[in-house]
């Protein structure tokens, strides 16, 4: 079988060989490729050290991506492409960087330090695929499997624990036996990764279709990853895992796993998970909302005043909360608010602060007044007439003022 390798990926290895090096794509490129998947990034391994891709590549623009660590990124053709120096890697004295690279003249020594077997293919257009460690079994066997001693690999980079579950969740794959064992058995170790690192790994492990029956089956390991759940018990947690099985977002599963778990202070437990700003923003909106009526059009209009996300979003968090919700006449709704441009925020508003202003309105008085004739218009109590809202705001100082 060949690999049809797109020709900004071709040159490179090509220049290389010309200039008596060895060159192959190495890792997900292939994974993706031989499961019939889109491949979306190259990265290739080489026996030239750093110093000598750039004399191969002097005629290229490079990036200095890692040279301690061997890699140089090459723009070719507009395309970055990561290439790697063969290497071996010392102890790993912090469960997740060695204490020192070596570089290697053997694409089998480079391969040994990866982590799963299917991560550890190669290809060359001219030789083939290399496979050192039963990766294409695997891939056939849809299995994730260490690379030698599963316990020394866990230990070398705890991260990988997490990794491996969210490639089988990803691909659709079991993790095997041994493999699956040793992940439970090294579970504390990912103490020793950066909380910002764990986040990466979690909320891509979030976004696969399978992650509700890996997190069921590996609960021990979720417990030190999303610490506010090692309280909950055991049939909260399977309510829960039914609960974001029905959604594929991971911003809306989190939210139901904050939701569904009732931790107590959600926005403080995001910020210490390192969730991003805006991601925190959209998660509590959606717990602030889980209640809210939208059961006919008033009601649709007035949650879109305090929603700030996509709509469909918002249903598809209430929709897994509770299936039994009528989803379909709450999106009617919000496409006829849309379709007649109506109002639901104070910019749609047909009277202004500065309306307000010559009126006599000053300070606070302006956001109450127009707060309140924005509810006035939500409930259809007045018409969005430039004209009924002076009228209505007059009205409103005087009784204030009263």
């Amino acid at each position: 079988m060949e690999m049809n390798l797109p020709a900004y990926v071709g040159s490179l290895i090509r220049l290389l060989e010309e200039n008596g090096y060895e060159c192959y794509v190495v890792g997900g490129a292939i994974r993706s490729f031989l499961l019939h998947m889109p491949v979306h990034d190259y990265d290739l391994t080489t026996d030239a050290v750093p110093e000598e891709m750039k004399t191969v590549f002097r005629d290229y623009k490079t990036i200095e991506t890692g040279l301690k660590h061997g890699t140089l990124t090459i723009l070719s053709e507009g395309h970055p492409v990561e290439i790697t120096t063969y290497r071996h890697d010392s102890d790993y004295s912090d469960h997740r960087h060695p204490e020192a690279v070596t570089f290697s003249k053997a694409i089998e020594e480079d391969c040994a330090r990866r982590d799963f077997t299917v991560n550890a293919l190669c290809y060359n257009p001219s030789r083939g695929f290399l496979d050192f460690f039963g990766g294409l079994d695997d891939l056939e066997t849809r299995t994730i499997r260490c690379i030698g001693e599963a316990d020394r690999r866990f230990n070398e980079d705890a991260l990988r624990i997490l990794r491996a579950l969210r490639f089988a969740a990803a691909l659709a794959f079991t993790i095997d036996p041994m493999t699956g064992e040793a992940l439970l058995r090294n579970r504390g170790l990912l103490h020793f990764i950066s909380t910002e690192r764990i986040n990466e790994e979690l909320c891509g492990f979030l976004s696969a279709r399978r992650c509700a029956s890996f997190m069921q089956d590996y609960q021990p390991v979720f417990m030190e990853c999303i610490p506010f759940c090692k309280e909950v018990t055991d049939e909260e947690w399977k309510k829960t895992l039914t609960v974001i099985d029905r959604t594929h977002d991971p911003m809306i599963r989190m939210a139901l796993i904050l939701c569904c778990c009732e931790c107590q202070e959600p926005e403080r437990t995001l910020r210490e998970m390192k969730f991003r700003t805006a991601d925190i923003r959209a998660i509590m909106n959606l717990l602030a909302l889980q209640d809210a009526d939208i059961s006919d059009h008033t009601a649709v209009r007035k949650l879109l005043r305090h929603l700030q996300i996509p709509f469909d979003d918002y249903l598809s968090f209430r929709k897994a909360l509770d299936p039994s919700i009528n989803d379909i006449a709450a999106r009617l709704e919000y496409e006829d608010v849309l379709r007649r441009h109506e109002c639901w925020q104070l910019r749609d508003m047909a009277f202004t602060g500065n309306d307000a202003k010559e009126l006599g309105f000053r300070g606070k008085e302006i956001s109450e007044v127009l707060e309140y004739l924005l509810d006035q218009v939500m409930e259809e109590k007045i018409h969005n007439r430039r004209e009924d809202l002076i009228l209505a705001a007059e009205e409103y100082r005087k009784k204030s003022r009263s």
